[in-house]
């Protein structure tokens, strides 16, 4: 069957949630917090486009301001030789100049060009770096004269930057800068579909996200669930030799397991023991097993709630009372909790696939609960949805709750977390090595006819964000 003539009856609430629904993404990313990158264009590997004449025709979208850090801004747009569905292949594109211009958002300062470039590929990637913290600017991006603009639905909505034309860098906590966190999720290893090269396009995806990360001086990563996108051996076994790369397992890289990882385990049963293909290859990861590891003075708890032949959470009564001993062991160390699934109402209320593709109420209920009687827990973070989205706590007084953006196959990317004495900062960065933007910009319009990118890109103030707290403790 052709990949584009799937009907809408034909899209399950897990192939939109996982994009494998066949059927059509921008791009963008940065560093963040002590380094920061330099403003330039990325070259893809996609082929060179013809050039552009001054045809009228000639469109300039697919606008996304994806990541704001305290000191930059991550830009990328594309130029189509014709208008075109915003959810739909598009026609092709057509190499372009492209500019940033920017000024101080509070003053009556000029837009001024702080970024020249041409793209062969029509496609445009830019960071923009040096600025001040907490500090809106106007911005555009033109190519070919033409100002670009939003192409996705859920960046053409009241008070997103690519509507108003004004983006703000986050605050900047104050304080020593203490340490960084890269968390990863929904990484999919053998999802299918086509990629923009002949090599498995899922295998590019994560290798370049182990190498960015590398690239940021950054010697361990935290992959929070849906490793594998079947649960088979032979992807468990490929995952292993592509994670080894970046070091050692449990050591330098960390894993939770998530729904997918069970994909494999064949005729399952709590009363009966059958092959798990995923324990098999990563011998730490039995099923239902919680870990917990110290990164410096910062406690990282990681928790496996998945249950073959379920999308949704639950935890075993062994497992509950392991996380348990280990948060009341020392209820006051700065913790932050892993778990692949949302736990809170609103994270049930707001995704796609309601309470059931969530935790279950009662251990929702029993984790924040735990929580409470931990206060040094001061974050959860969930995978599972693909998008960013800030969740409200069940109970007063818990810990922040957020779902953060997959690595495949869109938006495309990592969430680090900076450490500071009096706060943190929490961003979302695309994989800016050359095949995955590529990629990205690929899968934009590949999955869902485009909806699966309207759902997954999600808000800035939920991919981007400061909280004020003290964290001197991890000093």
């Amino acid at each position: 069957m052709n990949e584009n003539s799937l009907n809408n009856r034909d899209i399950t609430r897990r192939s939109f949630l996982a994009g494998t629904a066949a059927m059509g993404v921008g791009a963008a990313a940065v560093l963040t917090g002590p380094r920061a990158s330099a403003a330039s264009p990325v070259a893809t590997p996609l082929p060179a486009a013809p050039a552009a004449n001054t045809s009228r025709d000639v469109v300039v979208t697919d606008l996304e301001v994806i990541t704001a850090t305290p000191t930059s801004l991550v830009f990328s747009w594309t130029t189509f030789k014709n208008p075109h569905s915003t959810h739909l292949h598009p026609n092709d594109r057509v190499a372009s100049d492209g500019e940033v211009w920017l000024a101080p958002a509070d003053t009556r300062e000029p837009l001024r060009c702080v970024h020249r470039s041409y793209s062969k590929t029509g496609f445009h990637y830019v960071t923009i770096q040096g600025l001040k913290p907490d500090t809106r600017y106007h911005f555009e991006c033109r190519s070919l004269g033409k100002k670009a603009e939003a192409g996705l639905w859920f960046t053409n909505i009241f008070n997103e930057p690519e509507v108003t034309g004004i983006v703000s860098t986050i605050p900047q906590p104050t304080g020593r800068y203490i340490q960084t966190v890269a968390v990863a999720n929904d990484i999919h290893l053998g999802m299918e579909g086509k990629g923009v090269t002949d090599c498995s396009w899922s295998e590019a995806m994560i290798s370049s996200l182990l190498h960015e990360v590398k690239h940021r001086n950054l010697s361990r990563i935290y992959v929070n669930g849906d490793l594998c996108d079947h649960g088979k051996h032979d992807e468990a076994k490929r995952l292993r030799a592509l994670m080894d790369t970046f070091g050692g397992y449990q050591k330098d890289y960390f894993l939770v397991r998530g729904n997918h990882d069970g994909y494999g385990m064949k005729g399952y049963d709590l009363n009966h023991s059958v092959f798990d293909p995923f324990q098999a290859v990563f011998p730490k990861h039995k099923l239902q097993t919680t870990w917990s590891v110290l990164d410096k003075k910062l406690r990282i708890v990681g928790v496996d709630g998945s249950h073959p032949g379920k999308d949704s959470g639950e935890l075993t009564e062994a497992n509950y009372r392991s996380i348990e001993k280990i948060l009341l062991s020392d209820p006051h160390r700065p913790t932050l909790v892993l778990s692949h699934f949302p736990v809170t109402e609103e994270a049930a209320l707001t995704n796609a696939g309601q309470r059931p593709f969530i935790y279950n109420k009662k251990d929702s209920m029993r984790l924040q609960r735990l929580f409470q009687k931990a206060p040094g827990v001061f974050f959860m973070a969930a995978g599972h949805t693909h998008r960013a989205h800030r969740d409200a706590p069940d109970l007063p007084g818990g810990p922040q709750f957020a779902q953060f953006c997959a690595t495949t196959p869109f938006p495309g990317g990592f969430t680090l977390m900076d450490f500071y004495e009096d706060g943190y900062t929490v961003t979302f960065h695309r994989t800016p090595t050359a095949q995955a933007l590529a990629q990205t910009a690929f899968n934009r319009y590949d999955k869902s006819f485009g909806f699966y990118g309207e759902y997954t890109v999600s808000r800035m103030q939920d991919r981007c964000f400061t909280v004020k707290k003290d964290m001197s403790a991890l000093a």
